[in-house]
């Protein structure tokens, strides 16, 4: 998967705030946590129909997977709502995916990999996108443990559970285990010494991200610094935070003024609802114009899907922190 051509056009010309607001606001309707709920709108945009039928189609699968994921498992309701709006987004049913997250429970437990309680569950969701929804095989359990291993091999400290999605996402990718983990690592090493990026969690996860691009390390670098560089020219405040929404808009190969503008624009829109606060509002304006300028596009928006699930688990560390 490459950078999209500088001079293609991004997806459809549709103004995404307005239709997000709609979905927002149909959600909030019937309650939940407004963190979650606006991750929710945002998976939903591509989403043909009315927003009060998608929403009661989210609700409806919510209430099907509630009684596997209550309130005494490790799958909090408001992470809840975005899995069932993933489920309606692809198609998928309640009743099947309940069914494999215990499957592919046993198989990790077999192969050695240890509970990743919420972070399992998402392994799995991202596990039947990257397999088309086919059901997760042992040599593809066996290739996400070999993967995390060498994730753990370069980074033992840094490596956990909250790991876990990004190797069901990295199972997809063509190479051996071992030169996956080579090339993150030289990624998050290049984004450490040229773009002069604080090492840690959040440059592991930005890293992740990056390696499915499948461009050289230095060039990835270079493109992610020129984007910290733009954004601060604009006034806003990057930190550890911002790394993963600054690594998926590196996949957007688009003239970088004009995806700072993209996003700032849409972060004042957001700011003067007085929904977040600025530095708050940057994360999910990146989420919206990433998704508006992807589009239908079918080579990248799988990314989009990658983006929220990585949100997800910040949504879930906050939890857990909090």
């Amino acid at each position: 998967m490459a950078f999209r051509d500088q001079h293609s056009e991004p997806g459809p010309a549709v103004d995404p705030f307005d239709r997000f607001q709609t979905l927002f606001a149909a959600l909030q309707a019937r309650g939940g946590d407004p963190d979650s709920l606006r991750l929710v709108a945002i998976s939903l945009l591509g989403m043909p129909g009315e927003p009060d039928d998608i929403v009661e189609r989210v609700r409806a699968c919510d209430r099907e997977l509630a009684p596997r994921f209550g309130w005494w498992s490790s799958t909090a309701s408001d992470t809840r709502h975005v899995l069932a709006s993933q489920l309606v987004k692809a198609g998928d049913r309640a009743d099947a995916f309940v069914a494999e997250v215990d499957r592919v429970g046993q198989l990790f437990r077999a192969v050695g990999v240890r509970r990743g309680g919420v972070y399992e569950t998402l392994a799995v969701l991202v596990l039947r996108r990257t397999l088309g929804g086919a059901p997760a095989l042992r040599r593809h359990v066996e290739r996400f443990a070999a993967i995390y291993a060498e994730m753990k091999r370069h980074h033992w400290w840094l490596t956990g559970p909250e790991d876990f999605p990004a190797c069901a996402m990295l199972v997809g990718v063509p190479g051996d285990p071992v030169a996956i983990g080579a090339g993150i690592e030289a990624i998050y090493r290049a984004l450490h010494e040229r773009a002069a990026l604080w090492p840690g969690d959040a440059l592991q996860t930005a890293a992740n991200i990056l390696y499915l691009g499948g461009l050289d390390a230095l060039e990835i670098a270079e493109r992610f610094a020129l984007i910290v560089r733009q954004f601060r020219a604009a006034g806003a405040k990057i930190g550890q935070q911002e790394y993963d929404d600054l690594a998926i808009l590196c996949f957007l190969a688009l003239p970088v003024e004009r995806l700072v503008a993209t996003v700032i624009a849409i972060r004042d829109r957001l700011t003067a609802k007085r929904w977040w606060s600025r530095r708050g509002n940057l994360g999910l304006a990146t989420n919206l114009a990433f998704v508006h300028l992807v589009g239908e596009d079918g080579a990248l928006g799988p990314l989009a899907d990658a983006k929220l699930l990585l949100d997800i688990q910040a949504l879930v560390a906050a939890r857990q922190s909090g």
